[in-house]
């Protein structure tokens, strides 16, 4: 018996505001990992594009996470906004990322949050 699966993760880029282009629909996610060189601390802040005055930048783009109503569940991830995607081979399993919509009236104010608008974010170090 397995402990676990690995699999895959493709773009999905749907709707309305899409930050992203539609070419990267169904593209699989590279792996990717950041090293910060003599940096102690690094978060990443989700729904601002740029980092508190005192913070580096290290990248910004859009958050995403696995669909709503997939049964895989992700965490929420700050992707670069130069994403890029590679081709693995079709697979209808795994994990599928979206950008993540704000959805006001559920504990959300507007302003300063737009309804049915994605989220920035910005991944800061120090």
């Amino acid at each position: 018996r397995w402990g676990g699966i690995l699999y895959g993760a493709q773009y999905q880029m749907q709707g309305q505001n899409q930050p992203y282009a539609s070419r990267f629909t169904n593209g699989d996610i590279p792996c990717a990992v950041c090293e910060a060189k003599g940096k102690k601390t690094a978060f990443m802040l989700p729904a601002r594009n740029v980092c508190p005055s005192n913070w580096v930048q290290e990248y910004h783009g859009y958050l995403m996470s696995s669909l709503y109503n997939e049964e895989y569940s992700s965490q929420y991830l700050c992707f670069d906004d130069a994403i890029e995607k590679v081709q693995l081979g079709s697979h209808s399993v795994g994990s599928h990322f979206a950008p993540v919509a704000v959805n006001s009236g559920h504990g959300l104010r507007t302003p300063p949050y737009v309804n049915a608008r994605e989220l920035t974010c910005a991944v800061c170090s120090k």
